[in-house]
């Protein structure tokens, strides 16, 4: 049911006319020094596609690279996993794994949704509202815990974000949700250019509604930057006018590869104040409005900050 071209979250196929199955994978790095904190990490990320396409997660399997000599963190590690899958509504069923000298760590997730109720990242309507879930930075916190710049109690709020679930309820995805993705390795932008692409439609971004996480303004003024940001600002800029003054540090965050960041939501403006109501009872204390879709002029570029 799901296709290359449009970048879906996910790989669909449909059983029958009442049930589909969701299908994806994904593994990391990891991004902070404490196993069981990273197994948490990293599942949360790969369960992210699935709920990004309106699907409920019902089998994970552990995919794992580890030194030979660190049994007791890869332990750590899946329990780390398993726990974030439990509060998911799956359960873990096996997986692989190989020794490998930097661990790696990640799921293969099958879930479930009903054919009428998937959700594509590609189907955005002109005067809907955009909502972002989760503060940006990820990417620049685990950067610079990486680098010993910060301590990991200073990058305390990022790693709260990054463990907790995308799984909003069945209250929330029965609103007139017309698209929604996860922002992840892309960063905002370069997920956001997803979902207007092939389309005539473009989007405005009110850059003082993106909600940053604390920090990562301050250390991406000390260029501390992966260089997945960097190169996402490289490929995704031409799609971007930019209507304010904007320093490098501020505009980088808005490319910033994020791990199991917030989802990006596409929904029809009169069901929008509900959704932010829900989304902030459901934990996403920080979920805002961050701009529009409109109609693209023929000489406007797709994405406007303004």
């Amino acid at each position: 049911m799901s296709s290359f071209e449009h970048n879906e979250d996910a790989a669909v196929y449909r059983i029958n006319s009442g049930m589909a199955v969701v299908f994806t994978t994904d593994f990391i790095t990891p991004i902070v020094d404490d196993p069981f904190t990273f197994g948490q990490i990293a599942a949360a990320n790969a369960l992210s596609d699935v709920f990004a396409m309106g699907g409920k997660p019902l089998l994970a399997l552990n995919i794992v690279c580890f030194p030979a000599d660190r049994l007791n963190e890869l332990e750590e590690m899946i329990k780390g996993g398993w726990e974030r899958v439990k509060e998911a509504g799956a359960i873990v069923v096996g997986g692989h794994s190989i020794k490998d000298r930097e661990p790696k760590y990640g799921l293969a997730v099958l879930g479930l949704v009903r054919p009428d109720k998937i959700i594509r990242n590609n189907n955005c309507r002109e005067g809907d509202s955009l909502i972002l879930t989760k503060p940006l930075g990820t990417g620049v916190i685990s950067t610079a815990l990486k680098a010993a710049e910060i301590n990991i109690s200073e990058a305390k709020e990022a790693v709260r974000w990054m463990i907790k679930l995308n799984n909003i309820s069945e209250h929330i995805l029965n609103l007139s949700i017309n698209s929604m993705t996860d922002i992840t390795g892309f960063g905002f932008l370069g997920h956001l250019s997803e979902m207007l692409k092939d389309s005539e439609l473009g989007a405005d971004i009110e850059i003082s509604e993106v909600p940053l996480l604390e920090k990562a303004l301050y250390l991406s003024e000390k260029n501390i930057v992966p260089g997945g940001s960097l190169l996402n600002q490289k490929f995704f800029s031409c799609l971007v006018e930019k209507k304010i003054n904007l320093d490098f540090a501020k505009e980088i965050l808005f490319y910033d590869a994020q791990t199991s960041g917030g989802l990006l939501i596409s929904i029809r403006e009169r069901d929008c104040e509900y959704l932010l109501e829900l989304l902030k009872r459901e934990g996403f204390s920080e979920s805002r409005v961050v701009g529009n879709i409109r109609k693209n002029g023929a000489n406007d570029k797709k994405i406007r900050l303004v």
